[in-house]
């Protein structure tokens, strides 16, 4: 796992968070989830970066994730995407919530992305100010989102 700005945040048995938890970015584009983690960083959220929908899984797993910005087609072992894995999570860990932040611009996609268990969609290229604005808006944090008529990034 890849850590960004933000508290210290480790896996392992011998850490523990130390603040809140991390945007977890999930994309298999790393120059995409660079680009994703610095605008959300920027915004003071603590990020971190994870390829591999295994360990994603794990890490949600452990709790130690509730939001996870996502592309839509990252596979993992228990089925044919992540985003799927995750919704089946979902009765455990209610507050989890998933953004697809998506390549895939079709309407048909967008239609799947949401059945398959994503809380909203974003396609890319999206603004900073949109991402940001979406990830308050999923954890329900509206205090800190910019007036409407401003600039986007």
């Amino acid at each position: 796992m890849k850590m960004m700005k933000g508290p210290a945040w480790m896996v392992g048995a011998a850490y523990a968070p130390t603040g809140p938890p991390p945007v977890l970015v999930v994309d298999d584009d790393p120059a995409g989830a660079a680009t994703t983690l610095g605008w959300l960083a920027g915004a003071g959220y603590p990020t971190a970066a994870e390829g591999d929908g295994d360990a994603v899984l794990r890490l949600v797993r452990a709790e130690l994730m509730r939001l996870v910005v996502s592309e839509l087609y990252i596979p993992c072992a228990e089925g044919a995407c992540l985003v799927t894995a995750l919704k089946r999570e979902r009765a455990r860990l209610p507050r989890l919530r998933v953004l697809v932040h998506s390549r895939h611009t079709a309407a048909a996609d967008d239609v799947w992305a949401l059945a398959a268990g994503g809380d909203a969609v974003l396609h890319k290229p999206a603004s900073t100010d949109a991402l940001v604005r979406e990830v308050r808006r999923l954890e329900g944090n509206h205090a800190l989102e910019p007036p409407d008529g401003e600039g986007t990034r």
